[in-house]
């Protein structure tokens, strides 16, 4: 088995080197100010929900670019509306193009007083992700000939499985995962069960278990530890704390979906999105050999396993006289899959809705299936063959 490097994307140090020696240095990097490009990456171990010093990449540093032409902030370009909500889609009954957007502009959070605008243009997208793209179409009441809006709607299914090194593993350094093991993400075990990635995670065990709160209530009341004692303990337990997360494929299966229902609204009064999903037998399958994989790891690095499900939690799966606590990893995918065909799919390869020739579903929502990889580079290539269709279009 090998720990491959997993790909960064945040600002370092500028390389006199790079762009033919001409040299590199991101906007505002130089400090750890909330400019547009961030600081550079300090290693905080806090990538997630957000970065402290802005080092990583988010969706508002294109906005930002977006907005920006010749250093001025703003530009007739690009019009944002904020507190907007896309309501409703409407369709030209004759064409069946996209005529307009309904959109609700609310001014107080607390109140359900809104305004509502009506946005024309001659194409739309929507990219509001899997779950409210689906919503916005069936709240809508566009269905697509193939009846998939909403369908298979898939995310990754993380077993986390935790253990204490017998010596200091440098846990709190760098930033959340730098590595893993990929070596089963395929094979022919595929055609029985699941594949899985395992992420070496370099933030202890938080994720599974709260730590370091979690350790340091065990400390004072378990073991009566305070003072210098009580410092030394926590140092000790964390810098020992390894976490694998195993990142496990799950296939497109139609049951899996977003509905509506007009019961069922929000402060605005849009249709609230339904769930419906179950983790697949053949995801389990993975699952069980993940528990299976991770005990034999932890063995032969003579590591304390730790591991505990909790049937209360929210995601106890039980599987063939076994239990497993199954997490999502937000990585959503499905519910307007592309494909090659009107009634096999929502969108074509270009994210162009089959039915609504100006109406563009941009997004994970477009992914037929999704891999043991996270889905966000292959979610912006396919953005980036979408803007081009949409250029040409427009030409």
């Amino acid at each position: 088995l090998k720990v491959r490097p997993y790909p960064q994307g945040r600002n370092s140090i500028p390389n006199p080197a790079y762009d033919g020696g001409k040299g590199y240095r991101p906007i505002g990097a130089v400090n750890t100010h909330q400019v547009e490009e961030g600081g550079r990456c300090q290693g905080n171990t806090n990538c997630v929900p957000l970065c402290t010093v802005q080092a990583r990449y988010h969706s508002g540093k294109t906005l930002a670019k977006a907005f920006a032409v010749n250093g001025e902030r703003r530009t007739p370009l690009v019009e944002f509306l904020p507190q907007a909500v896309a309501s409703k889609v409407n369709i030209d009954p004759d064409s069946g193009k996209v005529r307009s957007l309904e959109v609700k502009v609310y001014k107080d959070p607390a109140s359900p007083a809104y305004d509502t605008f009506t946005v024309k243009g001659k194409v739309f997208v929507l990219a509001a992700g899997a779950i409210e793209t689906a919503r916005l179409m069936l709240a809508s009441g566009l269905r697509s000939t193939s009846g998939l809006v909403g369908r298979n709607l898939m995310d990754h299914a993380y077993l986390l499985n935790w253990a204490l090194m017998p010596q200091i593993c440098g846990t709190m350094r760098g930033t959340s995962s730098t590595g893993g093991i990929v070596d089963l993400r395929d094979g022919p075990f595929r055609e029985r069960q699941a594949a899985f990635a395992i992420d070496i995670h370099n933030d202890g065990w938080g994720w599974a278990t709260g730590a370091p709160t979690s350790d340091l209530l065990e400390l004072v009341d378990d073991r009566n530890l305070h003072g210098g004692d009580l410092r030394r303990g926590v140092i000790d337990r964390v810098s020992r704390q390894l976490l694998l997360a195993f990142m496990i494929e799950v296939m497109p299966v139609e049951s899996n979906r977003i509905e509506v229902d007009p019961k069922y609204t929000d402060a605005l009064g849009n249709m609230r999105p339904i769930l419906s999903f179950t983790v697949p037998e053949y995801t389990m399958k993975g699952a069980a050999y993940a528990r299976q994989f991770s005990r034999t790891v932890f063995a032969r690095m003579g590591a304390q396993d730790h591991t505990h499900y909790d049937p209360s939690d929210f995601g106890y799966v039980a599987y063939d006289k076994q239990g497993y606590a199954i997490r999502g990893g937000n990585h959503l995918a499905g519910t307007h899959i592309m494909g090659t065909t009107k009634t096999n799919s929502v969108v074509d390869k270009n994210q162009r809705s089959w039915d609504h020739e100006n109406l563009y579903l941009v997004g994970g929502g477009s992914m037929p299936t999704i891999g043991t990889a996270n889905v966000t580079l292959t979610l912006a290539a396919m953005c980036f063959r979408s803007s081009r269709d949409i250029l040409k279009s427009l030409h």
